[in-house]
């Protein structure tokens, strides 16, 4: 039909009006996708809240599949459960949340190479597969560790801090001698000749014997700095040995209430500074004090009292 009115038009039949054009056939909304906003298959979404849970719910989805083809395969429970681990760590570890980074605070040295042994086959896995619980108790077993934090901060990093047991007191038991914590425990990774500043708790079974009596020093800053031994004596009571060369009778009973009376005559009178030998605090209520020998002819501003806040 609009051939023969073109026809018409040419041997002046007419006026023509040219059809409109025919309508082009619209191609799917979907065919019509920038191909720049279609990112490749495993592409790392951003770590935010919905990425992450994003990013779980493609690795839940693998991790069926390969329970699932376990299962079809005939593997017991055990292989179901190891082959869906399996996909999931090497999922994570492709998708970008391997770790690369290990940070490690509150140990040094040596202390910080030890810790490091412990995780060496934790690097290279992903974050996702690691379980910061194992990793702790992992940590925690270390005799010198008192507490461990462990942290996954996305998309690959382990951050580690470790708060470790405080060195207190030295033990001498049988001639050998070892660094213990409050507890009176011992701290086998810390080397008695390196903290020779810290006073020396001897006899046997006296470390575990000795914690309230290093407790009660925490707070008897005078008499701590003085303090060279506590030396126990019949497994029943303790002698405190002072840096003067003094030697102090505690008492079997209340002893920490002894400290703090000593505590209190150094404050006021620079007992543990005087010239003595010997102070004996045994009897409640009652304070024995005895010259140094070399000093027994010149002045004697000591002696017995019956009033143990009198000197």
């Amino acid at each position: 039909m609009p051939a023969m009115r073109a026809r018409r038009y040419a041997r002046g039949g007419g006026d023509y009006y040219a059809p409109p054009p025919r309508k082009r056939m619209g191609t799917p909304r979907l065919a019509t996708m920038q191909l720049d906003k279609v990112g490749p298959a495993f592409a790392m979404p951003k770590l935010t809240r919905k990425g992450v849970a994003q990013t779980m719910a493609v690795l839940g989805g693998m991790v069926c599949v390969a329970a699932i083809g376990a299962a079809a395969l005939g593997g017991s429970f055990f292989d179901v459960g190891k082959a869906a681990a399996h996909t999931m760590d090497g999922a994570a570890t492709a998708m970008g949340f391997r770790v690369e980074t290990i940070e490690i605070s509150g140990a040094l040295g040596a202390r910080e190479a030890e810790v490091r042994a412990l995780l060496e086959g934790d690097d290279g896995h992903s974050l996702l597969a690691l379980d910061p619980q194992a990793v702790k108790e992992r940590i925690e077993s270390l005799d010198w560790v008192a507490h461990v934090s462990v942290r996954r901060l996305w998309p690959g990093t382990l951050r580690i801090a470790i708060e470790r047991r405080a060195a207190v007191a030295r033990w001498q038991e049988h001639g050998h001698v070892s660094v213990i914590d409050a507890a009176g425990e011992r701290l086998h990774g810390e080397p008695a000749a390196e903290n020779a500043e810290l006073p020396l708790v001897v006899g046997e079974g006296a470390g575990p014997a000795a914690a309230p009596l290093l407790a009660a020093m925490e707070d008897l800053p005078a008499l701590r700095s003085r303090t060279t031994a506590l030396v126990r004596v019949g497994d029943r009571r303790w002698d405190v040995h002072v840096a003067s060369g003094a030697v102090v009778a505690l008492p079997e009973r209340h002893p920490q209430a002894a400290l703090a009376t000593l505590e209190r005559l150094q404050n006021e009178h620079r007992l543990l500074d005087r010239p003595v030998s010997r102070i004996d605090l045994r009897t409640p209520g009652r304070m024995s004090v005895r010259i140094a020998p070399e000093l027994l002819g010149g002045p004697r501003d000591l002696a017995s009292t019956s009033d143990a806040g009198a000197v």
